[in-house]
């Protein structure tokens, strides 16, 4: 298995593919309302499926029951109660993401059906998927991940998320909050 390092020069390599669509995201109503101010765009740096502590990363889903059953499982794991949720719509226009759906990029990359569902909390070191986005966080050519649900292959069905790295996106990509009748409420770059 390669490293950090590793996947850094491999994505200078790998097939990348465009995105131009709308995803959800599913957040805690009252931890985004306690924001100073609220944004649509907040990232924590914690670490997350896709990246390590210390790297941004935005994560959306492709529709809104990918994104409730992610929001159901980050809940459901703490052994509390659902919070209220606040459900809200991206479009994205992304240039370079890596589609871990085709077979010949998880090869370029050296990553394994079993690296992308590994385990990442409470893990001793960086997961192979925190590693690939810790790599695209220090470039600019690719801006985004695109992955399968944990979520909804442990319901038994299948649906794909998206972790944006804001740090990576530069014109012309970009990454728009909509809000009624299209008003953009926020937007990267």
């Amino acid at each position: 298995m390669a490293g950090e390092g590793d996947l850094a020069g491999a994505l200078a390599r790998v097939p990348t593919r465009t995105m131009n669509r709308r995803l959800v995201r599913c957040v805690p109503a009252l931890d985004f309302l306690e924001g100073s101010p609220p944004s649509f765009l907040y990232t924590s740096g914690r670490p997350n499926r896709c990246n390590p502590a210390g790297v941004d990363c935005l994560y959306f889903s492709e529709g809104e029951r990918v994104a409730t059953l992610e929001f159901r499982r980050l809940f459901g794991s703490a052994g509390i109660a659902t919070p209220p949720k606040l459900t809200f719509v991206a479009e994205v226009d992304l240039r370079h993401v890596i589609d871990l759906e085709k077979s010949e990029v998880k090869r370029a990359l050296d990553l394994s059906s079993h690296e992308i569902f590994q385990p990442w909390r409470g893990a001793a070191s960086p997961t192979r998927l925190q590693q690939l986005g810790g790599a695209v966080s220090r470039q600019r050519a690719v801006s985004a991940i695109r992955y399968p649900s944990d979520a909804c292959r442990r319901a038994g069905t299948k649906g794909w998320n998206l972790a944006i790295f804001p740090d990576a996106v530069a014109i012309p990509s970009g990454v728009r909050i909509i809000g009624h009748a299209g008003t953009v409420l926020e937007e990267l770059p």
